[in-house]
């Protein structure tokens, strides 16, 4: 699959990521794969390790250091041409905040914001923002598991 902007001939679309981490790089290097150029920003040089330097290499990931709850540093990675937007650190107020902006300021069309905290999940979602809660996903799987 080739993701592109729809209309626009102006090679893949992008996504941008917040957080390094393990989920994080797994997004990105899946994303690549599928045909979306991943930037992914994380503010510590050292997350970025995790990162296949072949996809870094061929251009299919771009690790940038940066703060995805600044403004300046998520324009600064083309953020507002993105087509997704994907907050993933394991802060969940980071994670919020990097998500409003994406949302609200750089109008980015898909935002997905990860909240472990259930509570605030369904606040954010009450605020037009698609969340994922791994501790949500968990508990329910392990319910289904003790009922079946």
């Amino acid at each position: 699959m080739n993701a592109r902007f729809p209309g626009a001939g102006l090679g893949p679309a992008r996504v941008v990521i917040v957080g390094c981490g393990r989920t994080g790089a797994d997004i990105a290097v899946a994303l690549s794969e599928a045909g979306y150029l991943a930037l992914i920003l994380d503010i510590e040089m050292s997350a970025f390790d995790i990162l296949p330097s072949g996809l870094i290499e061929d251009g299919d990931i771009q690790p940038i250091l940066g703060d995805g709850t600044l403004e300046s540093d998520l324009r600064r990675a083309f953020a507002q041409d993105a087509s997704v937007f994907i907050a993933v650190s394991g802060n969940d107020a980071a994670n919020a905040l990097s998500a409003q902006i994406a949302h609200h300021l750089l109008h980015i069309p898909k935002v997905i914001c990860r909240l472990n905290d259930l509570v605030m999940k369904e606040m954010y979602e009450g605020l037009e923002l698609t969340t994922v809660s791994p501790t949500g996903l968990v508990r329910d799987l392990i319910i289904d598991a003790t009922n079946g």
